[in-house]
């Protein structure tokens, strides 16, 4: 057999295991939204959306703080649907809830998309067998599968940080006014995703300071190195001011110029480092070149997570931390890395911080030129993960460290760049099938995933909970139980004899009072689940506390 045809063949072959998995996704994502209601957050994210498409993007108070106009891709979506339904004849469900629901679809797309990026810049740093093994495993992230189908801000703030980091790559590496174009609009468009994505900025300088350095110590050999820096400074000011213009009109694009050049003391602002920057005798009295539904977002959600208005109490670990929404709430430090520890694919871990040891570990010429592509990847991770877990107090799901998953899972096809052996590459398939059938295992239920280090899933609240394991959604199986099981009783809120039934956010009292299931959750253990997120106890009349028995008679 011939080189070339020994060529063709492989790569057939790999574009079909492409192809195989993003049907797998596809497949996937639709199918396991079959029988599942609404989360919590998706009706406030679409019909922001929808706000948006209509011309009245206007924030009416901390219930829509961190809604955004990229959600109105999903109300332009669920529109197009029902035109399209109702053109053709197709049943449609035309209710509010059956509109939020077809906005889904959108995410998927979106999903995909991503995917595609993951697949990509990993076959553009670390070859072929790179590129398959992090589609492999993002295919079968239960946490991007959660949230690739859902009307929410997560997904799209993942693909957005992915997008606008890999045209800054390009840009960087390459160079060209169209890639500079490409790159700006990317970063402008990741501001309409989500407001995490503002520490973009500061991570594209960081990068760039890092990338160029190489650069500039090897110019600095050269005759006349000062005047070569003083260009670079010069051509960096410039393309600097280029993004920020771009910028600023693609926010007020998406923000339809609502209050555009508003001046800082013509807002009501709450946050205290918004007011002082608002007193201040210069400050105050700018012209903000700024949509004003993005600075009252701003203001807002700094504030709501400041005072914790905008959720429950938090809890890991069995520690439950009372949320009094005045300021003095603080979050577990390092929080995400517990989390993470649960709710990441054990294999995915595995593959991860080998590819990590290497990048700090190897040396030589080819790996210092690969770290400098890397940092791309790797300053994001860092920059995010630390923000994170140590100074963001809104503590309620792994679901806010989803762009940094993403990433992770681009930067996990280091582990078969070349050299590579064949050991590895068996040992990256068998880890990859590992993953899927941990991820696959709680179908549809992505959202309560946890590994295999907690090995019974009815006690997985021990160790967090929230939108990690409860974010509503799941009222069908509720309904399906309950026919089943007759006579059962669902959320009590008190000492009670029979089969019953707890949400799990109930039990542990991130949106009770902790005190309402004490007796619950201190004498009895669950004998049954219904999607991971309701709790099935058996309590003997004999077995209830002496107060509950005494009062019952």
């Amino acid at each position: 057999m011939s080189n070339r045809l020994w060529q063709w063949m492989t790569m057939r072959w790999r574009l079909i295991v492409v192809g195989a998995l993003l049907t797998v996704l596809l497949l996937i994502h639709i199918t396991s939204l079959h029988h599942k209601e609404l989360t919590t957050d998706e009706p406030l994210h679409y019909h922001y959306g929808y706000r948006v498409l209509h011309g009245t993007p206007r924030r009416t108070g901390a219930i829509d703080s961190s809604t955004m106009p990229f959600s109105g891709v999903h109300a332009m979506t669920s529109g197009t649907l029902a035109v399209i339904a109702r053109t053709t004849g197709i049943p449609a469900d035309m209710s509010p809830n059956g509109q939020v629901k077809r906005g889904r679809y959108a995410t998927v797309a979106l999903s995909l998309l991503l995917a595609l990026y993951v697949l990509k810049w990993s076959y553009e740093l670390y070859g072929r067998n790179g590129a398959l093994l992090s589609l492999g495993l993002y295919v079968f992230d239960p946490n991007l599968l959660a949230h690739g189908q859902l009307v929410t801000a997560d997904l799209p703030a993942a693909l957005m940080t992915t997008m606008a980091l890999y045209h800054f790559w390009h840009f960087l590496k390459l160079g060209g006014k169209g890639r500079a174009l490409l790159s700006a609009v990317t970063l402008g468009l990741s501001q309409l995703a989500k407001y995490s994505c503002i520490y973009l900025y500061p991570i594209f300088l960081m990068i760039a300071a890092i990338y160029c350095r190489s650069a500039t110590i090897a110019e600095s050999a050269r005759p006349s190195w000062q005047h070569r820096l003083v260009g670079v400074l010069r051509r960096w000011t410039i393309v600097t001011a280029f993004f920020v213009a771009v910028s600023i009109v693609i926010i007020n694009l998406g923000f339809d110029f609502n209050g555009f050049g508003t001046p800082l003391s013509g807002y009501t602002l709450k946050d205290p480092f918004f007011r002082k920057l608002q007193a201040a005798p210069l400050v105050g009295s700018l012209t903000l070149p700024l949509p004003a539904p993005y600075v009252q977002g701003l203001d807002l959600i700094k504030f709501e997570e400041r005072m914790g208005e905008a959720w429950g109490n938090i809890y890991m670990a069995g520690n439950l931390r009372v949320n009094r929404h005045d300021g003095t709430l603080h979050g577990f430090p390092g929080y995400y890395f517990y989390a993470a520890l649960f709710k990441v694919p054990i294999a995915k871990q595995v593959i991860f911080l080998v590819a990590l040891l290497g990048f700090f570990s190897q040396r030589g010429q080819p790996a210092r030129a690969r770290r400098r592509e890397e940092v791309f990847l790797v300053v994001p991770i860092l920059v995010y993960w630390v923000y994170f877990n140590f100074f963001f107090n809104a503590q309620i799901g792994i679901r806010h460290v989803l762009p940094v998953f993403a990433l992770a899972t681009i930067f996990c096809g280091r582990f078969l760049a070349s050299p590579e052996s064949k050991v590895r590459r068996n040992t990256a398939v068998i880890l990859v099938v590992w993953a899927a059938a941990s991820a696959l295992s709680y179908y549809p239920h992505f959202i309560s995933y946890f590994n295999e280090f907690v090995p019974d899933r009815r006690l997985a609240y021990r160790h967090l909970a929230d939108s990690n394991l409860d974010w509503s959604g799941n009222y069908w199986y509720l309904i399906e139980y309950i026919r089943r099981h007759p006579g059962v009783i669902v959320d009590p809120r008190k000492p009670q004899a029979g089969r019953i039934i707890v949400p799990v956010n109930a039990l542990v009292g991130v949106n009770r009072n902790p005190e309402e299931y004490r007796w619950l959750r201190e004498h009895f253990s669950p004998v049954d689940h219904i999607a991971y997120s309701l709790l099935v106890y058996d309590v003997p009349k004999e077995m209830l506390p002496q107060d509950a028995n005494s009062g019952a008679k």
